[in-house]
């Protein structure tokens, strides 16, 4: 994850001085676990339900952002980064499982690239994930191999270097998986010298 520059969030003062067995409660009911390689160890990460982000397709005024979330008023835009197309909010949600239906919900709509609730390490530090990740082919992995992954995947060449064999790639709600899983995939399958979502927002929750 050291190869994307990691933006800190106002955001992160939402969750300062809350107590953790509260947070516990209320926002891990049914939340899944996650993962993502640091090196080749694998760190272990738990989904939260009531902060998110969503990527669009294209970069967007606020006017039509309002629009696409007006009948979604359990959604509140938080942050976004100038020129981006990437959005922090939080969610009026009691848990993972009503998050999702949210974020289905949302995704119905064709600006929209993906949602994706954020993430708490077990040392409580919590980020997000955009749609794009990062990944490095091996000298000896070849473009027929690298097309394969990318077709059967349905993920999305964004930017590519092909002389250093460097790749941004979007993985949006209709590939295999989000853009962790889907850097997960890629580095499981031992053809890239690394693979990595697009981490931000990276603070102390308690």
């Amino acid at each position: 994850m050291q190869r994307f520059s990691i933006a800190l969030i106002a955001a992160a003062q939402m969750f300062i001085g809350c107590d953790k067995n509260d947070l516990e409660n209320d926002l891990y009911i049914e939340c899944g676990t996650r993962y993502y390689y640091y090196g080749t160890e694998k760190v272990f990460l738990t989904e939260i339900s009531n902060m998110g982000s969503i990527s669009f397709y294209d970069i967007l005024s606020p006017e039509i952002i309002n629009e696409i979330l007006e009948n979604h008023p359990e959604v509140e835009i938080l942050s976004s980064p100038y020129n981006s197309r990437h959005y922090t909010i939080s969610i009026d949600s009691k848990n993972c499982f009503e998050t999702d239906e949210i974020f289905n919900s949302i995704k119905k709509d064709s600006r929209v690239s993906n949602c994706n609730k954020f993430l708490m390490t077990k040392e409580s530090f919590t980020f997000g994930i955009t749609d794009v990740f990062i990944c490095k082919l091996k000298s000896n992995t070849t473009h027929d191999q690298l097309m394969e992954l990318i077709k059967k995947n349905e993920v999305e060449i964004l930017k590519q270097d092909t002389e250093i064999h460097h790749y941004i790639i979007r993985a949006d709600k209709k590939s295999n998986g989000d853009a962790l899983e889907m850097a997960n995939t890629f580095f499981e399958s031992g053809l890239f010298e690394y693979s990595e979502a697009n981490l931000f927002g990276l603070f102390r929750t308690f």
